[in-house]
């Protein structure tokens, strides 16, 4: 191979990799357009048409629990786990990848439908495509908008504003814990947890807004 073709295939291969990490994360939306710079690079490239396959159905099943038909199914995101699953979309949104994939396979296990993002443009796209059942989401981002603006953002719009919203965050100071529940948080998870712990708050959260005088 000559300089250039070897360059070349070694872009191919970093979004390769870069798709199948997102997938890992749930970034569905995001892994799609790497998938398509894949084939901008190369049209019959092999692995890109696996990962895109593996992302249409993912995106696909959503979709399908989103429209109201999937509620007692079998698990899917593309992970192939046949395990009932619990029907909620739980959208995770942190800038850590390693929490985004530690948390994806967690909640898949759990059962739970799985949506990862990095930012508060993924996030608010990811909703504006399929609303989340539960959105956990850190509170500061290293650039752009914050988890604050995420959560008014959800309560502004009527589709969004009583989903069920909790923070993860290494520091909870007095301030953000007043605002928070004044504005009506639902929980505040310290960072570093275990997936297990923020599984357990998902599922105590969401059992909680079922409870008949949750409004009163």
């Amino acid at each position: 191979m000559t300089p250039r073709e070897i360059y070349h295939q070694a872009k191919i291969d970093h979004f390769v990799r870069r798709a199948s990490e997102y997938v890992r994360m749930g970034r569905w939306t995001v892994a799609r357009k790497t998938v398509d710079t894949i084939f901008t690079l190369d049209p019959t490239n092999g692995e890109g048409g696996a990962l895109r396959d593996q992302i249409d159905g993912a995106l696909t099943d959503l979709a399908h629990r989103h429209n109201g038909n999937g509620q007692n199914g079998h698990e899917g995101n593309g992970t192939g786990n046949a395990r009932t699953r619990r029907g909620e979309l739980v959208l995770c949104v942190d800038q850590d990848e390693r929490v985004l994939t530690g948390l994806s396979s967690t909640l898949r296990r759990h059962g739970y439908r799985y949506y990862g993002a990095a930012s508060y443009d993924e996030a608010t796209e990811a909703m504006s495509t399929l609303a989340a059942d539960l959105v956990v989401s850190e509170v500061n981002f290293d650039t752009g908008a914050r988890g604050f603006d995420l959560f008014l953002w959800m309560r502004s719009i009527p589709p969004f504003k009583d989903v069920p919203f909790l923070f993860h965050a290494t520091r909870i100071d007095r301030d953000i814990l007043i605002a928070g529940k004044r504005f009506g948080v639902d929980d505040f998870i310290v960072k570093p947890a275990d997936g297990e712990v923020i599984a357990a708050a998902i599922t105590q959260t969401l059992a909680r807004r079922k409870l008949p005088d949750f409004a009163k």
